[in-house]
């Protein structure tokens, strides 16, 4: 139920300023997430905000989010502030961009990092990112 309503709210424009918690930010993702858009087979991701770790695991057109480090070596991990990997996982600011700004370090696999992007398409063209 909380999804569905996420869903239905991501259709309208966010004015707000504040910034997403961690927590806030993987239910966003989960709240986005394309199935069509998920790689083959289970991949493990590994997103770190400062310490504060995740681990999201995409596998069979669903995605299952944890929190702390991956019990297992995970397939690429990227590491950086909420906003972002926000701003990255929505496809508001290329991955290039902010690893070479120093704030996203990505971590293993570089194809499977790249196509994390694809995988929360945005829902509304006029979402508008807060100023930094």
């Amino acid at each position: 139920m909380l999804l569905e309503l996420g869903r239905w709210g991501s259709k309208e424009e966010i004015t707000t300023t504040g910034e997403l918690t961690p927590d806030a930010l993987l239910v966003a993702l989960k709240t986005a997430f394309d199935p069509s858009a998920a790689p083959a087979g289970t991949i493990v991701y590994e997103l770190d905000f400062g310490g504060d770790a995740f681990t999201m695991t995409v596998s069979g057109g669903s995605l299952d989010v944890t929190r702390g480090r991956a019990g297992r070596e995970p397939a690429t991990g990227l590491r950086g502030d909420v906003a972002t990997m926000r701003a990255v996982a929505f496809g508001r600011e290329p991955m290039a961009a902010a690893e070479q700004a120093g704030r996203l370090t990505v971590t293993g696999d570089r194809r499977l990092a790249e196509g994390f992007t694809r995988m929360f398409p945005l829902q509304n063209a006029m979402v508008r990112q807060p100023a930094r």
